[in-house]
């Protein structure tokens, strides 16, 4: 199963499993995994595809408690939109501190931020 169809926007999901509980083993541990799938068939077909390589578990012995959609930042959106606006940020790395000023202009187009050592 694809899990990007040509032209389907991929969304971030959230997908919240467990062993079905037995008489042997009454609590059983409860494993998240956060994937990016088409549609929420898709994310839980993944999670069932990953957590039977991670650990012994299949979907036939297991069930599926919870498949949410998480909600992301879109870049394009949560920038400013005026062209004076712009972004200022700053970290530090083992070379020293850099500064990331980004202007919405630049999301647009699809630039690179610069990075400006201090």
């Amino acid at each position: 199963m694809p899990t990007r169809a040509k032209g389907e926007v991929l969304h971030e999901y959230i997908v919240i499993g467990r062993k079905l509980p037995t008489e042997k083993e009454p609590v059983t541990p409860i494993y998240k995994m956060q994937t990016f799938a088409s549609n929420a068939v898709i994310a839980k077909s993944r999670f069932w595809y990953f957590i039977s390589m991670l650990r012994r578990l299949k979907k036939a012995n297991g069930e599926i408690l919870e498949c949410k959609e998480s909600v992301l930042l879109n870049l394009r959106t949560s920038f400013p939109v005026n062209d004076t606006d712009s972004l200022d940020n700053s970290y530090g790395s083992a070379e020293g501190i850099y500064g990331r000023f980004q202007t919405s202009a630049d999301v647009e187009n699809d630039y690179f931020p610069l990075l400006i050592s201090l």
